[in-house]
């Protein structure tokens, strides 16, 4: 008998996929950036750092209406209760980390004394030069990225246990086809 696969919808597959890009995308730029020299090429990086951190945001804004909006599908019975309860922590886990990275980082961006862009649309100044507000916020977007890191790998950990168990065809759940 073949087990049926309760899928996450198109919109929820795309946003889930296009978020994991983009973070990705953000952790090597973040790190890469900031070992960089004073000049315009580290400002291109640290724009671009941040114009994609504001697209994150949004992209999470929309994700938890449209999970609002679209419950996703029911647990399969081959999770169990204990991992099911493990599951929605690390994914509320996952909400709460990619709001606070964002935030934090824009919250540092504001007291560097920089102004803010969104792909070289002005945002409104509302900080000032504040170096340890600046230390503050990004050292607590440092610790939200070493805490994203941990949900990444606890998230992928429940992943290849699945394939281990032979629940391979979970995957599927959140995959195009």
């Amino acid at each position: 008998m073949q087990n049926m696969i309760h899928r996450y919808n198109r919109i929820a597959v795309t946003v889930h996929w296009v978020t994991v890009l983009l973070v990705c995308t953000m952790f090597i730029l973040g790190w890469y950036m900031v070992d960089l020299p004073q000049g315009s090429s580290r400002g291109f990086f640290f724009s671009l750092h941040k114009s994609l951190g504001i697209l994150t945001f949004l992209l999470i804004i929309f994700r938890l209406i449209w999970r609002i909006k679209s419950p996703p599908p029911g647990r399969p019975s081959e999770i169990g209760r204990f991992r099911g309860m493990l599951a929605d922590a690390v994914h509320k886990a996952f909400y709460f980390v990619l709001l606070m990275q964002p935030i934090t980082g824009y919250l540092s961006s504001s007291f560097s004394g920089y102004k803010t862009s969104f792909f070289s649309l002005p945002l409104p100044y509302w900080g000032w030069s504040d170096p340890p507000l600046n230390e503050f916020f990004t050292q607590l977007h440092v610790v939200f990225s070493l805490f994203l890191v941990f949900l990444i790998i606890m998230h992928l950990v429940g992943v290849v246990l699945h394939v281990i168990e032979g629940h391979g065809h979970l995957f599927r759940r959140m995959w195009f086809w």
